[in-house]
This record gives structure tokens, sequence and C-alpha cells, in this order.
């Protein structure tokens, strides 16, 4: 009965839970940050000169950027402020007698009528420094790029980690009978589909560099994994995934190795299912588990000495760890019933994973070293965890309303928000890496 209910969860995350939305930017409809407003740093960002139209409204989005974290404290100031592009030695008392603390200000010009160029600065206003001067140019319809890198920035000069505003994230949805794969930035805004079919589109996943998604559709009625190359999209023509194998018996869970040329992929025959790594150079196949249970989607660690997978070889399904060759497999995940779905961290420190009990299904964080685990959603049927690219925010989907969106959370729980579409639902969410400067 435990096999039968765990094939029974796969098959519902496989041909069940379809997915719709329609072609728009996601709405953000909640932002929820928890805990003491003393914790966070304080930051005050002026009305940029040279804003006026919605298309230059650059302060705007960095506000929105910055108070997503839940690290910050963020002001926009008295409407009377300076509007200012520079501070003066002389002008610190007055910002001290403001009680500001880091003051972003900035000048916002357009060079032509495509190119656009933001003149950023950062102070410590205590200590009466400049923190960070930058010059941000490019075409005016990559504006939000424009205020993502500069977000970016900020983030990463006063907290030391690097900021995931100009990162992508791709996600399933459905519209009646048509699937589609798109990637939107990690806002929800310029979101671009990539794939389209009649079939259920699943399980996409990044490839370390971003310049490939993994995913999982069905060939000849059966699960088969697809490879999709974007850098095809730059140069103008049409994406056509390619398909891996197919091998005998229904393919699924693809997952990266550290240097992209392989995929491991879960083959199912006859009631169990074996992890196994494809080279994508010539489509040899090595097998990574060997057993009479269901072994399944693998996550490689960071250094690619290691990988998570969930099997049932227990009875219920749990998390188990073992060499990048298969090898020792131990099992990791105690706490619940139930364990699955594990995505390490991109420091390799802890991973992401969806914990069952008492009925529901959540987001969960361990500890690689302790073993610490940390419930971290509240849904009841939250799936597909996916975390960022500097390991402090899990995207995975969730619902609400009796439809599905994409929920996110910080990796101390403090800081929430969620996206929907009005009239659909949005699936399988997947992070991408950081991009290149």
């Amino acid at each position: 009965m435990r096999r039968t209910y765990y094939l029974n969860f796969l098959e519902s995350l496989l041909l069940v839970a379809l997915f719709s939305a329609v072609n728009v930017a996601f709405a953000q409809v909640e932002v929820d940050i928890a805990g003491d407003e003393g914790l966070r740093i304080p930051i005050t960002i002026l009305k940029f000169e040279g804003e006026g139209s919605d298309e230059l409204m650059v302060s705007d989005i960095i506000r929105d950027d910055l108070n997503k974290t839940g690290l910050f404290s963020v002001s926009s100031g008295n409407d009377d402020w300076w509007l200012v592009s520079d501070v003066e030695p002389g002008s610190y008392p007055m910002w001290k007698e403001r009680r500001v603390r880091n003051l972003v200000a900035a000048k916002v010009e357009r060079r032509s009528d495509d190119l656009i160029e933001v003149s950023l600065r950062l102070f410590d206003v205590p200590n009466e420094s400049q923190l960070l001067g930058r010059m941000i140019s490019s075409d005016l319809k990559n504006i939000r790029q424009v205020a993502h890198r500069a977000s970016d920035l900020i983030y990463e000069k006063l907290t030391g980690d690097k900021g995931i505003f100009r990162t992508r994230i791709a996600f399933v949805k459905r519209l009646e009978k048509k699937f589609s794969l798109f990637s939107a930035d990690y806002d929800g805004h310029n979101s671009i589909e990539l794939y389209s079919s009649q079939e259920p589109i699943m399980s996409p996943v990044w490839s370390p560099d971003g310049s490939s998604l993994a995913f999982v559709t069905f060939f000849n009625r059966q699960a088969a994994v697809f490879v999709l190359d974007l850098s095809g999209r730059s140069s103008g023509t049409d994406l056509r995934p390619k398909i891996i194998g197919p091998f005998e018996g229904s393919n699924s869970a693809p997952a990266w190795t550290k240097d992209g040329r392989s995929l491991a992929i879960s083959i199912a025959k006859g009631g169990v299912s074996d992890i196994h790594l494809v080279s994508l150079t010539d489509l040899n196949v090595v097998r990574l588990t060997d057993s009479r249970s269901i072994d399944t989607e693998a996550s490689f660690s960071p250094d690619g000495k290691s990988i998570l997978f969930t099997s049932d070889r227990g009875g219920n399904p749990q998390i188990y760890r073992a060499t990048s060759d298969g090898k020792s497999p131990k099992r990791v995940s105690f706490s619940g019933r139930y364990n699955a779905s594990p995505r390490f961290s991109p420091d390799g420190t802890f991973f992401a994973f969806i914990h069952y009990d008492r009925g529901m299904f959540n987001v969960a964080v361990q500890d690689i070293e302790s073993g610490l685990v940390q419930i971290l959603s509240s849904g009841q049927l939250d799936q597909s965890p996916s975390v960022s690219p500097n390991g402090k925010v899990i995207v995975y989907a969730s619902e609400r309303n009796g439809h599905g969106i994409l929920r996110f959370i910080s990796r101390n729980g403090r800081a929430k928000a969620f996206f929907e579409i009005p009239d659909g639902d949005v699936r399988e969410p997947s992070w991408g890496p950081f991009l290149d400067e």
C-alpha cells in the first residue's frame, strides 16, 4: 500500500496537476514581511532625478526589489526632500537630522530615443562616506533590467551576498488544452513563451550556465526528457527541443550534473524506478541506483561529489544521499512520514524539500551538517521547491482559492510573497542561475 500511495502521488504530480495561466506577468497580491523592524537594514531611496513617466520609475522598482527580501526597512523619504544625484559633504548633517542611515540617489537620463543611463550612488550617512558609485546604461526597452542591476549592486554592498534581481524563473502554465513552458524575470515581468504542446509539460530545470532547460513531456504516450537550447532565441531561430533517448520505460525528473554535460534521469519500468546518468554527448547511460524500489528526483551537490534523491526503499518515501556515482546511499531525512523532492542549496550547506505530516505537504529545509529541519510553508499541497542562486529564497508551487500560484519564502522564513495570474494556474517553478556580468 505504501508503494501504491507513492506511485499515486508521483502520478498526481505528472498527470493530475494540470496547469493554466495567461500570457501576462504575474500580479503580485501579497508581500508579508515578518520579524522585528529593528533587525532590518534601514535604507532611504529617493525619487531619482529625471524620473517622471512610468517607464522611467527606476526607484520604484528598486524599492520593490529590496522590500521583497525582508532584509530591508525601505523608505522613500518625504515629498519635499531633495531629488539628488549627488550628496555634497556639507549635506550629511541634514540627512543625519532626518535619521537617514543608507541613502540611495541617482540621475536618470535618456541619451537617445533608445538609450537610457542611470548614475547610481549609495551613501553611508552616519559615517559620511559613499559606498557605491556606478553608471548603468542599456536600451530603454531593458529599463527593468537596469533597475534590477542597481538593486543587485545595493544588495551586495549592504549584505555581502549577490542579489538575485536579474535572475529568471522557468514555469509551466496551461491555457485550455495548450501547455506552455515560460521563463520570466524573478518578479514575473518580461515573460517569454519558450515551448508549447498539447501534452503536459513538467519538471523544468535550468542547466548550470542557464543556456538550456531540460523538462519532461510525453512522446508516444510515455513520459520523456527533452532539452531546449535557449541560445537560439537570441539568434532569432525557432526553439526546438531535443529528445534525450527516449529510453525504455517512463523517463522523468531530470537533473543536471555540475558541468552541464550529463543529465540524471529516472527511468521507471515494471513498478520500479532507478536513476541513470545520461551523457548528452553520446547518450551513454550509467545506472546510479539499483534497488527494488522507487528511486527518483536526483539533485547534485554544487561540488558534484554527491547526490540527493527520493526513495521508498525503507517503506515510505524519504531522502537519501549517495556519492555522485550512486554508491554508499544513506538516509538523511527522519522527520515526518514522507519527505521528497530534495534540492541542494547553491553553497551545499542545506537542501530544500517537501515534507509531509498530518495531511500537509509543506516546504522545509534541512541543514546538511546538523540535520536540523525547519518547516517554512503552511499550505496543504505545496510542491516543487527551487532555491534561488544565492540560497536566500525558495520558490515553490502552491494553491490559493482553488488555483495554482507561485509562492516565495526567504531562507529564514521572515519574508513571504506570492504571485498569481488572475484567471489561471502556474506550476513547476525552477530558479535559473546568476547572469554573467
